[in-house]
């Protein structure tokens, strides 16, 4: 596993699918403010602990990715681990955005998120406004829920449209089958309550993000308003958009 430590030349690219995340995209192509996201230098996934050597291979090498971002909480990461990928010369990033007050469901859940651990994000963001930083993968357990209001707070603040945010979000609808597979695993094995079988099983809709960013505009105007409320700068917010932005 030593070779990983050494970086090969990157083709920012990967070609056919990762054998143990099913979850894992690259958040590029995407209309923005003046251009498209960039490809190649910011992704979203399901928990990394689950990729395989050639996974670990292959976003080092072929991805030359350079920080993971791992908004678990302390507990799942001492639990589950953090994977193959600790192993390499890849920066480590912790943002634990798990511990939020209840809600009554789901949007409520990730506007928690947003205000009650709006100082985390906003840290993740202004990391990811650093040249150094990318490219650069962002993920939870499942890459649904925290992982998509994290992408949302990003790509709200790159100008990506509102219908395209959700658009990414639901687009995990593809991963559910073996997300809930690994849920019942990880409940085992942390000895946690079994969680009561839905039938049919939850899965992520365009409409449940459209209404978080929703509230969004109520509560801040838009997802910069929220940024500069939790200490996020404009000059930070501009070199996030230097970076990650691909002007037509």
């Amino acid at each position: 596993m030593r070779f990983w430590r050494r970086r090969k030349p990157s083709t920012g690219s990967l070609t056919g699918p990762l054998e143990g995340l099913v979850n894992f995209r690259d958040l590029g192509g995407l209309p923005a403010d003046g251009g498209t996201v960039r490809t190649g230098v910011l992704f979203r996934s399901d928990s990394l602990a689950y990729a395989t050597p050639a996974d670990a291979d292959r976003l080092v090498r072929d991805l030359g990715l350079s920080t993971v971002i791992d908004l678990r909480g302390e507990y799942e990461v001492s639990q589950l681990g953090r994977g193959l990928l600790s192993d390499t010369a890849v920066e480590y990033y912790p943002a634990p955005i798990a511990d939020v007050s209840g809600a009554e469901d789901l949007v409520g859940h990730y506007v928690a998120m947003l205000t009650e651990k709006g100082p985390v994000l906003a840290g993740t963001v202004r990391l990811l406004s650093c040249a150094g930083t990318l490219p650069a993968v962002f993920h939870c357990e499942a890459g649904c829920d925290r992982t998509g209001v994290l992408a949302a707070v990003v790509l709200g603040l790159l100008g990506v449209p509102e219908d395209a945010i959700a658009a990414d979000y639901a687009a995990t609808a593809a991963a559910m089958p073996t997300i809930h597979e690994r849920v019942a695993v990880v409940v085992d094995r942390l000895g946690l309550p079994p969680r009561p079988v839905e039938v049919p099983a939850w899965e992520p809709e365009a409409a449940l993000m459209a209404k978080m960013l929703d509230v969004v505009r109520e509560r801040w105007g838009d997802m910069e308003g929220w940024a500069l409320s939790y200490g996020l700068t404009q000059d930070e917010l501009a070199a996030l958009r230097q970076h990650l932005i691909l002007a037509s």
